[in-house]
């Protein structure tokens, strides 16, 4: 299995997915910038799955030691069970959690009391890979295809939107449930395409293994823009520890700025953190990750709420998402760092 959470949540019919949020700091809404020792407060962090170059900016954060230096010890951890992060924070058992857009304003349609307080991976990872030695080079070329699918109810939806917007005709498209075994099938020839796949971490693992693929971004094929990884917190954490939340969101910012500034070290922080990651390939999905976590023009961990609604729109019409949840009640960007905001 690989950090394709996005499937692993959407997965148990659209269930939510582990949470990763970051929290801690000095002291109220005023929180120095740095702090002593004793200043310092431990926040727990649930990932979504082992570290990896999606996490890049947590581990830089803790190797330079910058989440301390906000106000905040961050304690990363893996979760058990992934599917029961986001209720876990809900329940003040972690302080933070990461997870994914869609699985978050699943979680609160069905009264999960929880937020995004920011975006660890501003834009969709999860793709579409084709092999281009079968003449598949943009999305109506699927028409006659076959495309593996984990089988998660967003597959399908993802798809058609995806073929019908470069004009092709979505019914012409044949699916094939290949569990997680995405990129694997693919690379074997046993489906000419995958959806669910990430561009950063099985891109670069195909290209290493010279399997010859047509990658297709899921925002540039009609689905909307949206966070793939977002840090969340509880309600009752936002309400009454808003200064340990600050600075730890302070910190995971720094260093998603300092991954940014040096790959290098991120990959160094990552393969001290998971001594079993594939290091051959962990500089090139390093280096194709780090536009995703602070876009051109854009800052470390900051949220859109048109972004948000414009997906809990596309949800709705696609019956991914019953009930009242909106997109811009699903974040609080109030403790973000000011140029974040």
């Amino acid at each position: 299995m690989t950090p394709r959470k996005s499937l692993i949540a959407l997965a148990a019919a659209v269930a939510l997915v582990p949470g990763l949020v970051a929290g801690c700091g000095g002291g109220d809404d005023a929180a120095p910038a740095s702090s002593t020792a004793a200043a310092v407060q431990d926040v727990s962090l649930a990932l979504d799955w082992f570290p990896n170059a999606d996490h890049a900016g947590i581990y830089v954060a803790k190797a330079k030691g910058l989440d301390t230096q906000a106000g905040a010890d961050i304690a990363p951890s893996v979760p058990s069970d992934p599917t029961t992060t986001l209720t876990a924070v809900a329940a003040g058992k972690k302080d933070l959690a990461i997870t994914y857009a869609p699985e978050l304003l699943i979680a609160r349609a069905k009264g999960v009391p929880v937020k995004a307080v920011g975006a660890i991976a501003q834009v969709p990872l999860n793709s579409i890979m084709a092999r281009s030695d079968r003449g598949i080079e943009r999305p109506r070329d699927l028409e006659g295809k076959v495309v593996g699918i984990a089988g998660v109810p967003s597959d399908r939806a993802l798809l058609d939107t995806v073929v019908a917007a470069d004009g092709g005709d979505p019914s012409k498209v044949t699916t094939k449930v290949v569990g997680y075994s995405l990129a694997p099938s693919l690379a074997a020839g046993k489906v000419d395409a995958v959806i669910g796949a990430y561009w950063n971490i099985e891109g670069p693992d195909l290209r290493m293994k010279d399997v010859p693929v047509t990658v297709m971004k899921l925002d540039d094929h009609g689905v909307p823009r949206y966070d793939e990884l977002v840090l969340v917190a509880s309600e009752d954490a936002i309400r009454d520890k808003p200064a340990a939340l600050r600075a730890a969101l302070a910190g995971i910012a720094a260093g998603q700025s300092a991954a940014v500034a040096d790959a290098g070290a991120a990959v160094t922080a990552l393969e001290k953190a998971n001594p079993d990651i594939a290091k051959k390939v962990l500089p090139a999905q390093v280096s194709d990750t780090i536009p995703a976590l602070v876009p051109e023009g854009s800052a470390p961990l900051r949220m859109d709420a048109a972004q948000w609604e414009a997906l809990a729109t596309w949800m709705r019409e696609k019956g991914l998402l019953t009930g009242e949840a909106t997109g811009s009640d699903a974040i609080d960007t109030s403790l973000l760092p000011e140029a974040s905001r």
